[in-house]
């Protein structure tokens, strides 16, 4: 499961994102910062397909259904396992119709030793840019009052199995596009079955790299180039968050 990643350099990321889709992107400085600890809730750049091509959008993490929108306690999904989502009520529509590239530099998992979990950031090779195969809902009314303006759109990021580098920490690991597999997975019309379980296959261990971080990232309010420092000798007692 992924629910934690790392944008520190969205102006590689998005510029390698434009290059793989041969494509510009809306100009993102005036609202797109570095982001070392990314969680549930957080609006965050997503690219989807729309009528003039990519479309560079800012979205919240934590999909909400098409059915749940007008919940007053809306469940938030910030993954969507990519063996199911294709037949689920929660995610099919978007699977189908709303899939999106959501930009990264890297993602963190956790290593339980006795009572310390651990944090270990997972990245490409020479800490390549890369993309989440993510999926969308727009956003709905606010269920606080019929004159409230349009919630903003959701996204979720589909997870597969483990590739053998990330197995060793975790039971699952999202779907990481590269420049080969974006502008296939991009798109508002739906994936043949092959060509949908060829993209969101494990990413190859050989093409990544993982090493410990401090414990500071484990807390989901931390936010900062130290969530990238290394561990600590002596860890400090963190909320864990």
């Amino acid at each position: 499961m992924c629910i934690r990643y790392t944008l520190h350099r969205p102006d590689m990321a998005l510029a390698a994102l434009a290059d793989a889709l041969a494509q510009k992107l809306a100009p993102w400085s005036e609202w797109v910062r570095p982001r070392f600890n990314v969680t549930l809730t957080q609006v965050m750049p997503v690219v989807a397909a729309g009528a003039g091509g990519a479309d560079l959008r800012g979205m919240r993490w934590g999909l909400v259904p098409a059915y749940a929108r007008n919940e007053s306690q809306r469940q938030l999904l910030p993954n969507a396992k990519a063996e199911t989502a294709a037949t689920l009520p929660a995610f099919k529509h978007a699977v189908a119709r709303r899939r999106c590239l959501v930009p990264a530099n890297g993602f963190y998992e956790w290593q339980t030793l006795g009572k310390l979990k651990l944090p270990h950031l997972f990245t490409l090779k020479d800490e390549q840019p890369f993309a989440f195969a993510g999926i969308w809902e727009p956003g709905g009314p606010d269920p606080a009052g019929l004159s409230a303006p349009a919630s903003v759109a959701t996204f979720s990021i589909l997870t597969t199995e483990p590739n053998a580098l990330v197995s060793s920490l975790h039971d699952r690991m999202p779907v990481i596009l590269t420049p080969e597999t974006m502008p296939r997975w991009l798109g508002r019309e739906p994936l043949p079955d092959d060509e949908y379980r060829s993209i969101t296959q494990p990413l190859a261990a050989e093409r990544m790299q993982q090493r410990p971080v401090n414990r500071f990232v484990s807390n989901s309010r931390n936010e900062g180039p130290q969530c990238h420092e290394p561990p600590e000798a002596a860890p400090p007692e963190l909320a864990f968050g």
